[in-house]
C-alpha cells in the first residue's frame, strides 16, 4: 500500500466543519473494513491532496460513504449507533450538535450488474441501502489514503485518517452522477476534477487513451456532448455561476477525448 498523504485543511463555514466530522466519525466506525469517502468531500479532500489554482471549492455537509460490501453495512451501524448517531431509513445516519448543527453520514454500497442509477438493496437487520454500479468499478482499484489534520476554527482540531478514491475514479463517479442527475453541482465537481488534471499530469490517467471499454468508455461517452452544450450561450441544464464553461469544454476535449 502506498505511503499516505498529509494535509491540512481549515474549515472555512459551518459545512466544512460538519464535514469533517463526519469523515473522523467515518473513519472511526469503518474499524479497518474498505470504504471511500465519495461525493461532494471526496472531490475537496482530492484538491487538498493536488491544488489547482483554477478550481473553485465547493463546500457541503453531508459525508457521502461507500462501503466495500453490504456485509460490513451492520457493524458500521452499530459503531456509528455508539457515537451516538441515529439512524434514519436504512443508509442515513445523523448526530445533532445544535441547532442547525447536524452531522450526516450517508452510506451507498456497490453492486454488480448493468442497470444505472441508485437501486436499494436490502440488507437483514439493516434495512435498505443505496447501490451503485459505479461503485464496484471504484472498489476495483486501490484507495487514495489521506492523513487529515483538520482545523475547525474555533480552537479545535480533528486528527484521522480516511480514504478516497484517486482522482480517475472519482471523475467516473462524477460523469454518472451527472448523467442520473443533471445537477450543478456535479458539474462543478466534474470542473474541480479536470482542473486537478490539469494542473497535475502526473496523475495516472487512461481517459484520452484509445481502445476504452467499461466504465472509462462511458464516461467518456457521457462527458463528450458536453463540450458542444457548454459551448453555447445557454444550455437545458444549470450550470454554476461560477463555472468558466469555455474552459470547461477545452478541458473535457483534452482530457476525456479516448476512443
Amino acid at each position: 500500500m502506498t505511503k499516505p498523504h498529509k494535509i491540512y485543511a481549515l474549515a472555512t463555514s459551518a459545512a466544512d466543519a460538519l464535514g469533517y466530522r463526519g469523515q473522523k466519525a467515518v473513519a472511526e466506525a469503518a474499524e479497518g473494513n474498505d470504504y471511500r469517502i465519495v461525493g461532494g468531500h471526496m472531490v475537496r479532500l482530492l484538491l487538498h491532496v493536488y491544488p489547482a489554482a483554477n478550481a473553485v471549492p465547493r463546500s457541503t455537509t453531508d459525508a457521502d460513504t461507500a462501503i466495500g460490501s453490504l456485509e460490513i453495512a451492520a457493524p458500521m451501524i452499530r459503531n456509528f449507533l455508539a457515537q451516538n448517531f441515529t439512524k434514519q431509513g436504512g443508509n442515513l445516519f445523523y448526530q445533532e450538535l445544535a441547532p442547525e448543527q447536524r452531522v450526516e453520514i450517508n452510506l451507498l454500497a456497490p453492486r454488480t450488474g448493468n442497470a444505472p442509477g441508485i437501486r436499494p438493496q436490502t440488507v437483514p437487520g439493516v434495512g435498505q441501502i443505496d447501490t451503485l454500479i459505479e461503485l464496484a468499478y471504484v472498489f476495483n482499484h486501490p484507495p487514495l489514503i489521506i492523513d487529515v489534520e483538520a482545523d475547525l476554527g474555533d480552537g479545535e482540531t480533528l486528527n484521522y485518517q480516511t480514504r478516497i478514491p484517486n482522482l480517475e475514479e472519482a471523475l467516473v463517479l462524477k460523469a454518472f452522477a451527472w448523467s442520473e442527475r443533471r445537477k450543478d453541482k456535479d458539474l462543478a465537481d466534474l470542473n474541480t476534477l479536470l482542473e486537478i488534471r490539469e494542473a497535475h499530469p502526473e496523475v495516472p490517467w487512461r481517459l484520452n487513451e484509445s481502445n476504452l471499454i467499461g466504465f472509462r468508455k462511458d464516461t467518456v461517452r457521457i462527458l463528450q456532448p458536453l463540450t458542444g452544450a457548454l459551448s453555447k450561450k445557454r444550455t437545458r441544464f444549470p450550470v454554476p455561476e461560477a463555472l468558466e464553461k469555455l474552459r470547461f469544454a477545452a478541458l473535457i476535449t483534452k482530457h476525456c477525448n479516448g476512443t
